[in-house]
């Protein structure tokens, strides 16, 4: 993808499938409109939009959060990797336009955190994690008494 191609580039990257060897080259290419194209992108495995979780800019993260554009009924989760890296993120990018708060506010209204991912919040290593499931679930840390209890009662199908 030619940087000279101005908005051809933004345009090939969403609304369609793309072969492997243009989605490398759009998650590495300079110009964040392409990435953030490609972010948006529908039709690409969200497992490949990896690199995108700690793109350099907060834009490209935040389209990523966001999700594809046209907004089916079915939005396909983030892999449990790149939801860790998004909610756990110290800052919203080098290009300052946006917080980290402000990522994970798109993020959730994004409709792609699974159901499991939020109740294994209590179980991740990272203490934001654990603070986001009490806060949002109402649960403990395991290590606690109230995680033990949690753990001691059988789950309700």
């Amino acid at each position: 993808m030619d940087q000279a191609a101005g908005e051809a580039g933004p345009l090939m990257c969403e609304g369609r499938d793309l072969p492997d060897a243009v989605i490398d080259a759009a998650l590495r290419h300079p110009i964040k409109a392409v990435r953030s194209a490609l972010a948006r992108n529908l039709y690409v495995d969200p497992a490949r939009l990896a690199p995108l979780a700690t793109d350099p800019s907060g834009l490209v993260r935040a389209w990523l959060a966001d999700g594809p554009r046209s907004r089916p009924r079915w939005v396909r989760p983030l892999p449990d990797d790149i939801l860790v890296t998004l909610l756990t993120a110290q800052d919203g990018g080098e290009d300052g336009r946006l917080t980290a708060g402000e990522i994970i506010e798109v993020l959730e209204s994004s409709r792609q955190i699974p159901l499991s991912f939020r109740h294994s919040l209590a179980d991740r290593e990272h203490p934001e994690l654990r603070i986001r499931a009490h806060l949002e679930l109402g649960v403990a840390h395991p290590g606690t008494a109230g995680g033990a209890a949690r753990r001691s009662r059988p789950r309700s199908p």
